[in-house]
């Protein structure tokens, strides 16, 4: 029973994995001057997260958001996207297990763990390239954010009605 779970886990981390790769690199929008670019991964990684627990949303995310900073050039963000995207899914998990029981308020796991990503990418731009475009970039972060938990949202409302049975972290067995 056990080897089917980790198993399960290990192809949903991987199929995750790819997507948000795929979110990162192909679907984005480059900053102006060209350092860095708007993607939808934190939607794909939020919904990872609270519909196949933390193993599969901290790895994939990792994963795929660190490979496409490579991808894209970026490999200097990878130590901070690696914080980054494992401290917004190990949130997103965390408040979700706190609020799943409440009718509305487990929808703030969606909107609230980008705060993780925005503060961390904020230090790193600080580090990288100085306040100025720290300041100017953090903008687009929320944003990014913001778009990302409807994303999460939306997908995880349309998976929630299907035949897909996802792990359950919240039930006493």
């Amino acid at each position: 029973m056990k080897i089917n779970v980790l198993i399960k886990q290990i192809c949903y981390t991987a199929l995750m994995s790819a997507l948000i790769f795929v979110a990162t690199y192909f679907i984005s929008i480059p900053y102006f001057g060209g350092i860095g670019y708007f993607n939808l991964s934190e939607g794909l990684i939020i919904f990872s997260t609270i519909y196949f627990g933390p193993f599969v949303g901290i790895l994939s995310g990792i994963n795929g958001c660190g490979f496409g900073d490579l991808a894209a050039g970026f490999a200097n963000f990878i130590p901070f996207t690696i914080v980054a995207k494992g401290s917004e899914a190990l949130l997103a998990f965390i408040l979700y297990k706190i609020l799943k029981d409440h009718k509305y308020l487990k929808y703030l796991s969606f909107f609230t763990p980008f705060i993780a990503m925005v503060l961390t990418y904020f230090v790193s731009y600080i580090i990288l390239y100085g306040i100025e475009y720290a300041l100017a970039s953090t903008l687009f972060d929320v944003v990014q954010g913001v778009v990302g938990g409807a994303v999460g949202l939306v997908l995880y409302k349309l998976f929630s009605s299907t035949y897909l049975k996802r792990y359950q972290y919240f039930v006493n067995k």
